[in-house]
């Protein structure tokens, strides 16, 4: 056990920043910690429980309470199954302490358990938030007895056990009778293609037609529902949770801990049969094909060097899998909720009174609409990272930037650039087909284009200044690059910060002064070129001295 639990403190220790990276600069973790703390825990924490506990109270008069919380924790375990086969592959197979790990006298089981703990807690800590505020949702929702609470405590603990050990022994089988899985970025395609083909599959599904929020609590409020029937078959600890909180009965709490237990002897014995064999052979990367000195140098070209380094940056994010997954594939995800959007619009539907009030001029819809393109456009670029990653991205090869004989701020333009291009595309398109389902004309659409550009530019430079600040430098794979960067989540929570204090004077201008909503909007405009010249000028003048200051 003693063995256990410092392999586990090592291995989480090699995904988060080094004491070196904490020290840099203390004040601002501390800063940038209770800034997330009040700008994305709290809010989403308390969004989630809210909605719980609305749902619970809604369906208590039918006699199915525990139907609402069921369908959110399934949802909870199926999103942490699919974005946590990615994670499982890359720390059991292709993390960069497989060669250190297994020459020591462990048994295979001890290293998977080890690794599965440690993964487990590192991807873990937003969902516990979540899972606890549904949990107490559904416990002041439901009027449950006191006896709940130990439900609480324990599903919050151990509800996302289940679904990742799913994703080991799915890893472990494919990694032990596939052969031709041996890099990283085989997997991480693989497991790409496979969360963009059940995003599609829920867009394109048909029962989404005409969906709306009568419907769910009608379809929630039979004791029989077949969903809930089928994930529950897939996630029985869900319901065991539930109804052992409802009814007090230790029985279903002591059965739903043995499913766990079971599931983790399970895990731990195919891990000492499957596990050795299959990562013998494991490479970093896939084969490479060789050229002569005198080859590359034939086939190379000059070109200026803006347009050099943009090749760089480009290809850097569309070739690493890992990069095409979690940075630019998530910025056309944004096109696809908006025609979901429509998709499932319905006559009784909440979005039908919000969309005639677009279509017919409605004063109040129009800027609710433009706030909510501003809001969308900094949380996407905040969301895909490319810019607060810009600098921890470049890790070991981190020297180049700062010897090349290029200015400093020329190459975070670029970087800049790149992340425009991919999250203003995404927006446009965005925009673009919003404004010709409600017919918006051309004028307005442009402008909204225009305005989501702005906030896209803002979001970016200070996402690359964040970056530059206390970049991550020391990572052994693309996944943990992303994975172990604080700067990520302290730029997300400084982005809805910044966005939610905008929307929220603008809308109450709106409410409590007699300005119009043209006037508003200018002023949202100008607010908007002010933050973009701020964060321009702080990564002209602030930048280049934090890079110079870093050890690659």
């Amino acid at each position: 056990m003693k063995m256990y639990l410092r392999l586990v403190s090592a291995l989480i220790q090699g995904v988060e920043p080094s004491d070196k990276e904490k020290k840099r600069n203390k004040i601002f973790y501390i800063v940038m910690a209770i800034i997330a703390g009040f700008g994305i825990m709290l809010p989403m924490t308390f969004f989630v429980g809210v909605i719980i506990y609305s749902m619970t109270g809604a369906l208590l008069p039918f006699g199915t309470p525990e139907n609402g919380a069921e369908l959110f924790l399934h949802l909870i375990a199926t999103f942490s199954f699919i974005f946590g086969l990615n994670v499982i592959f890359s720390v059991f197979y292709f993390s960069g302490d497989i060669e250190s790990l297994l020459p020591l006298p462990l048994r295979p089981y001890q290293i998977i358990g080890a690794k599965f703990t440690a993964a487990l807690i590192s991807e873990s800590v937003m969902e516990w938030l979540v899972l606890a505020a549904a949990l107490i949702g559904y416990t002041i929702g439901g009027k449950m007895p006191f006896y709940a609470w130990l439900g609480v405590i324990i599903g919050t603990i151990t509800m996302p056990i289940l679904p990742l050990i799913y994703c080991g022994i799915i890893c472990m089988i494919v990694m032990y009778f596939t052969r031709f899985i041996k890099n990283k970025d085989t997997v991480n395609k693989i497991t790409g293609l496979f969360t963009f083909a059940v995003i599609v599959g829920i867009v394109y599904t048909g029962s989404l037609s005409g969906f709306n929020t009568d419907k769910l609590i009608d379809a929630l409020s039979k004791p029989d529902n077949a969903l809930l029937n089928v994930m529950n078959c897939i996630f029985p600890t869900v319901p065991l949770l539930i109804r052992s909180m409802g009814t007090g009965s230790p029985l279903e709490l002591i059965l739903y801990l043995l499913i766990n237990a079971a599931a983790v002897c399970i895990f731990m014995l195919l891990a000492q049969v499957l596990y050795l064999p299959s990562v013998v052979g494991i490479g970093q990367g896939g084969a490479k094909e060789r050229h002569s000195a005198a080859e590359i140098i034939s086939k190379m070209k000059r070109h200026s060097t803006v347009i050099t380094c943009l090749k760089k940056e480009f290809r850097i994010l569309v070739r690493t899998p890992a990069y095409f997954t979690n940075c630019v594939m998530i910025n056309f995800m944004c096109p696809v909720f908006v025609y979901l959007a429509f998709v499932i619009h319905g006559q009784t539907n909440f979005l039908e009174s919000f969309i005639y009030g677009i279509k017919s001029g409605n004063r109040e819809s129009v800027l609710m609409l433009v706030l909510g393109i501003t809001a969308v456009s900094v949380l996407v670029t905040a969301i895909n990272c490319i810019a607060s990653s810009a600098i921890t991205r470049e890790g070991k090869h981190f020297a180049f930037i700062k010897y090349i004989p290029v200015p400093y701020m020329t190459q975070l333009n670029v970087k800049a650039l790149i992340s425009i291009i991919f999250s203003g595309s995404g927006m446009i398109l965005s925009i673009v087909w919003m404004g010709i389902q409600l017919n918006t004309g051309y004028k307005f659409t442009l402008f909204c284009c225009l305005l989501s550009l702005l906030c896209v530019s803002f979001a970016t430079y200070f996402g690359i200044f964040m970056d530059c600040i206390n970049p991550k430098l020391i990572w052994d794979d693309e996944l943990n690059a992303l994975r172990g960067n604080y700067n990520i989540f302290f730029n997300m929570a400084m982005a809805i910060v910044i966005e939610g204090v905008l929307c929220t004077g603008s809308f109450l201008l709106y409410k409590y002064t007699p300005l119009g909503v043209l006037f508003i909007i200018i002023i949202d405009f100008v607010i908007l070129m002010l933050l973009n010249a701020v964060s321009y000028l702080l990564c002209y003048y602030k930048a280049g001295r934090l890079i110079e200051e870093l050890e690659g």
